[in-house]
């Protein structure tokens, strides 16, 4: 069958129409049609249909467009979709969702954390597209999508070909070539403020260059360094250590780390800290809670009023004022340590309730084996029940022994700490070491404050 001339278009007999097939094979149609011919050039087309070999996608009826008669029409391959890398991290999903009335101003979303072993993103595969069909039945295949490959970065693995996952906990940084890292430091320009909104961020440093405003709150897994100043109503968090060049202030100002706490100086906030602390200036009508021990002997070094209440020993310069401010310091006593070990106490009671009212009941059973009487099945599961319980709950208490013993060692050590006084104490400073307690009741320069057989005991220093 040729169907070469076809394609150049042939001439219907007694008409000026011209019959052409596409060279793509997609389209047949007839050219200059008008109203005076189109009922001749309809009549000559079965024929040449039959001859051309076209037998798909023939119109009933023909379609006429301008001066040109479409008669048969195939369909188009759809070409497949290329393949292409979706983030799904939470963060990240959650930061690209719409707007929700109800969301928080202030959380922007300014750094997309992402856990250890969190997914980052997935490959989504190409699709093979769709085929078509010309005028004369064929198939013609689609061109199928191509893969996209991942371009990971610093501290992010492939699983399985088709998966990437975060290997540390940091932010997610998405480069504009593609490329996905993840970061363990992150630095804050200016302020924590309405421009950043709150900040939180997984990875190990979070630097702050200027302040933490008020009414803003900044957490991190890590350490925090900031270069200014944490003001009014703000929150500071960290699992690691926080390093403050400036102030900490204002009565509703909180700041809590899991490590040591350092600042400039600290006004009427509070500070709960897991390690140590070290203020180089004073703190005043503050509320400090310590794990470990504290150093407030530089510049001022100045304890005014509030309460320092610290695990291991403190060290201050001056404490209280001419005024005679009520002022607390306290040593050798670690709140968080002491509700453990009543915990573990009211525990132990609890457990040993439960062990007497089981071998209170073995007992009973043992009883009655003892007068000759045989026990019946459900008797003897009942047994072994209780038999299984009294052993579980003696190893938990013989584990929460080992636990008991090691915190009463531990405020055996705190027994050991002291208060030093470097420069000079007022009067209405109130010293409390373990459970003893001692106030001024006159100015004390140049003291060590101890604890000893229940009491508190005071020495010159050197």
């Amino acid at each position: 069958m040729n169907q070469q001339k076809y394609y150049s278009g042939i001439k219907l007999e007694d008409t000026d129409c011209i019959f052409k097939i596409s060279k793509d094979n997609l389209c047949a149609w007839v050219e200059n049609v008008d109203k005076e011919n189109i009922v001749k050039a309809s009549s000559l087309l079965k024929d040449i249909l039959k001859d051309s070999g076209i037998s798909f996608g023939v119109l009933n009826p023909y379609e006429l467009k301008g001066t040109k008669l479409v008669v048969a029409q195939g369909i188009e391959p759809e070409n497949g979709l290329d393949g292409k890398i979706k983030i799904v991290a939470r963060s990240f999903v959650e930061n690209h969702k719409e707007e929700e009335d109800t969301q928080d101003p202030k959380n922007l979303g300014l750094i997309q954390n992402v856990s250890k072993g969190e997914i980052i993103a997935k490959k989504i595969p190409p699709t093979p597209g769709k085929p078509g069909k010309d005028i004369f039945g064929n198939v013609i295949e689609p061109k199928p999508g191509e893969w996209v490959s991942f371009k990971p970065g610093n501290l992010v693995e492939i699983v399985n070909g088709d998966t990437l996952v975060a290997s540390r906990s940091g932010a997610l940084k998405i480069e504009d070539n593609g490329t996905i890292s993840v970061v363990t430091e992150w630095t804050v320009d200016g302020d924590v403020d309405i421009s950043t909104g709150h900040v939180e961020f997984y990875g190990e440093k979070l630097v702050i260059k200027g302040s933490v405003l008020g009414g803003f709150t900044v957490e991190a897994m890590g350490d925090i360094f900031i270069g200014g100043n944490i003001e009014d109503e703000a929150i500071v968090l960290a699992g690691g250590d926080i390093f403050v060049n400036g102030l900490i202030r204002s009565q509703n100002t909180m700041v809590k780390t899991g490590g040591n706490l350092e600042c400039g100086a600290l006004e009427y906030s509070r500070a709960f800290v897991g390690n140590d602390l070290t203020v180089r200036n004073y703190v005043l009508n503050g509320i400090c809670q310590v794990r470990g021990s504290a150093f407030i002997k530089d510049g001022k070094g100045l304890v005014a009023g509030g309460k320092v209440m610290v695990g291991g020993s403190l060290e201050v310069k001056n404490a209280g004022t001419s005024a005679n401010v009520p002022t607390f310091l306290s040593a050798g006593y670690d709140p968080l340590l002491a509700i453990h070990h009543d915990g573990f106490i009211k525990e132990q009671e609890c457990l040993a309730k439960k062990l007497g009212k089981i071998r209170e009941g073995l007992l009973k059973i043992k009883k009655i084996q003892d007068s000759g009487q045989e026990i019946d099945a459900k008797l003897e599961t009942i047994r072994k029940s209780l038999h299984s319980a009294a052993m579980e709950i003696a190893n938990q208490m013989e584990l929460n022994k080992d636990k008991i013993r090691k915190m009463e060692k531990d405020f055996g050590l705190m027994e050991k700490a002291t208060v030093c006084l470097l420069g000079r104490g007022f009067p209405n400073v109130e010293i409390r070491i373990c459970n003893a307690a001692l106030k001024l009741k006159e100015p004390a320069e140049k003291m060590m404050f101890f604890f000893k057989k229940g009491e508190i005991g005071a020495k010159t220093l050197g």
